[in-house]
């Protein structure tokens, strides 16, 4: 192992360098997105895009955490798990060890780096699959503590430099326990020694064998109960998928406003109307539903005569709504939640990650936004709205407004067809490939937005705890 020294001389530049070189992916299971490269080859950063209505993640590699141990909260397990997480398992809480005063307090969804006993120097990261408070206290928990993103020795380390793991002294690491030990303090047959390894027998190797299996996801994920999150039944899930649907059709694609929209692609409908339609409270998640796929639940739905389906090129669309079935003479819609939100300026989305506060206490948070620009083809469409921003980068619903303020401004809408819009010169330049440019008349307004996404150049904003100005990537 390197020595503590190399981790010493952090890059003055901070953990989001200005020089950076990107490279997209798309992973085996069709996760896409970016793996941000340093000037030297060593990936620092991962962003993956957004999935079913949440917002693009940026995940630092461990890389970038072995420069900045403190940039993320630090979970501990024993040095037996690390290799079942680098062969793709989760975490699971029996893998967790405790120090006497208590994990942090997390919430799900919040970024982890995983460590062991004697070492800072994270060895995985992930994502909190629950909430931590009162773990120290709950005796024979079970279920997923953390899904692993990115693990030392996987292939995103091995596209680096292939940096071996240092080490890196930290102050206060008193004794550590695993969940659901409550024997005495004093009784150091069941305690964990720094190494990271629990004291038993050489030959009690079924017990090592048991408490691995435990402390790691390796089996399908449908033989696991997770005990500490919250338990929703397939059928309950059902009801509120369908209640979901009816209240969008209720209020905001009801049939004054959806029918210029439609058709809709399936997984529009889902995670940019369904999912922020959930009831206050509630959390609405397709694959804990007795359909565990979207195509199958918006079929159901289509039986029951709610909607009309229709494939387009491989893509399963609603093609139109029945507003006048009897469920919707029927539904109330309901007061869908709320959650707060940080406000952001000029309208723009992003999502909030954790960091320990500078004194180890409270958590700072990394804002990253995406951000879009108009390319020189575009330039023209936005100064005949005159569309300005400060900084000359709009979020992604500037820009959808920005186009409809253009078609509507220069009366481009089908009246036959309100879904159509007409193409001028405006939008031939700026949207079309020259062999569309001679063919095309008219082009539906939902593709035109897609276009208009797709042909801007994408940023991301990375705002930094405390940082002076953020850092656009």
């Amino acid at each position: 192992n390197n020595s503590s020294s190399e981790c010493d001389s952090v890059n003055a530049e901070g953990p989001m360098p200005d020089k950076l070189q990107a490279a997209k992916f798309t992973s085996h299971i069709g996760d896409r997105g970016e793996i941000f490269y340093s000037e030297v080859g060593d990936p620092l950063w991962l962003k993956v895009e957004a999935v079913a209505g949440g917002a693009a993640m940026l995940i630092p590699t461990v890389y970038t955490l072995w420069k900045f141990p403190m940039l993320l909260p630090v979970l501990w397990t024993t040095s037996l798990v690390i290799p079942k997480l680098i062969g793709g398992a989760d975490l699971m809480v029996p893998g967790l060890l405790i120090p006497r005063e208590g994990l942090p307090d997390l919430k799900k969804g919040a970024l982890v780096a995983i460590c062991c006993p004697g070492n800072a120097a994270a060895q995985a990261v992930g994502v909190l699959n629950l909430d931590t408070h009162g773990l120290h206290s709950v005796a024979g928990a079970k279920g997923k503590a953390v899904l692993i993103t990115h693990t030392y020795m996987d292939h995103l380390w091995g596209s680096g430099s292939k940096q071996p793991l240092p080490t890196i002294e930290f102050a206060g690491a008193a004794d550590l326990v695993r969940i659901g030990d409550d024997s005495d303090d004093n009784n150091s047959d069941n305690e964990h020694d720094l190494d990271g390894e629990e004291q038993r027998p050489s030959d009690d190797k079924q017990s090592v064998s048991a408490a691995l299996e435990l402390a790691t996801d390796e089996g399908p994920p449908s033989s696991l109960t997770d005990s500490v999150a919250e338990a929703v039944a397939p059928d309950e899930m059902d009801e509120l998928l369908m209640n979901s649907l009816r209240q969008i059709m209720a209020t905001v694609l009801d049939a004054a406003h959806a029918t210029e929209l439609l058709p809709i692609n399936a997984s529009t409908i889902y995670s940019t109307y369904m999912v922020p339609s959930a009831p206050r409270g509630r959390e609405l998640d397709i694959k804990k539903s007795s359909h565990k796929k979207l195509a199958k639940f918006l079929k159901v739905a289509e039986k029951h005569g709610l909607i009309k389906l229709k494939d387009i090129r491989g893509e399963l669309h609603i093609k139109s709504f029945n507003w006048a079935h009897k469920d919707m003479a029927e539904f109330t819609p309901y007061v869908i939640g709320s959650a707060k939100k940080e406000k952001l300026n000029d309208g723009e989305a992003g999502r909030l990650v954790a960091v320990p506060g500078q004194d180890g206490s409270e958590l700072d948070m990394i804002r990253v936004i995406e951000l879009l620009k108009p390319s020189s083809a575009l330039a023209p469409l936005f100064d005949d709205v005159n569309a300005q921003t400060d900084t000359g980068y709009f979020s992604r619903q500037q820009a959808r407004t920005v186009l409809e303020d253009y078609i509507k401004g220069q009366r481009l809408v089908d009246a036959q067809n309100p879904r159509m819009v007409k193409l001028d010169h405006r939008l031939c330049d700026g949207l079309l490939t020259k062999e569309e440019y001679s063919k095309l008349s008219s082009y539906p307004r939902d593709k035109l937005q897609a276009r208009l996404q797709e042909r801007m150049t994408l940023y991301t904003q990375v705002v930094l705890p405390g940082g002076p100005t953020p850092v656009k990537i």
